[in-house]
């Protein structure tokens, strides 16, 4: 299982500090309200991809818009192997 403290870390280290330490970061926050680029999002997915020896479904990697999103895409790629 993945929590949101792991996504929240990744996401930190991709806005290398960027990001103000007072901005909480839950699974409804949305990744575009960090200001992540699109290529940041895809650098953060491909992270997780390798972390858990899983490949996403891509069209379902496209549409994660929240952490809550990225987190049931890990959990659910890695419960079912899909």
């Amino acid at each position: 299982m993945i929590t949101v403290e792991d996504v929240a870390d990744l996401i930190r280290r991709e806005l290398r500090g960027k990001l103000a330490k007072d901005v909480t970061i839950d699974a409804s926050t949305r990744l575009d309200d960090l200001g992540l680029s699109s290529l940041q999002v895809a650098e953060i997915v491909f992270t997780l991809e390798e972390d858990h020896g899983v490949e996403f479904d891509p069209a379902r990697a496209a549409d994660a818009s929240t952490l809550g999103d990225l987190i049931a895409l890990v959990d659910d790629t890695v419960t079912t192997g899909a």
